[in-house]
């Protein structure tokens, strides 16, 4: 089970990250896993969100999505098992993602 402590920020941080078997094999999987962990203030911070400041949730909620995640990027089969796309890349579009969704909801 995952403890969580909240930041300043109000996010809640992992004390532990996901277990290698927990890792996510792709990136809606990495959505899920984020939405499943994600805090209601979080949610209504993301929602509230104008689309042109996400970037500057890179040392907050995407932070926060690398540090759940483990650094986490997806194998791909044409590079042997290896990514070589960057956890900050791939937080970001993963963060795009759910604020996608929240979006969506309204």
């Amino acid at each position: 089970k995952q403890r969580f402590f909240f930041l300043s920020r109000g996010y809640p941080k992992c004390r532990f990250q996901l277990m290698k078997r927990d890792k996510p094999n792709n990136i809606e999987e990495a959505v899920a896993i984020v939405l499943a962990a994600m805090s209601a203030e979080q949610i209504k911070h993301l929602k509230q969100i104008r689309e042109e400041n996400l970037i500057n949730e890179h040392f907050g909620f995407s932070l926060w999505v690398r540090n759940l995640l483990g650094h986490w990027v997806a194998p791909t089969p044409e590079d042997g098992g290896y990514n070589p796309a960057h956890p900050d890349d791939i937080s970001g579009k993963i963060t795009e993602m759910i604020w996608r969704r929240l979006q969506n909801e309204d």
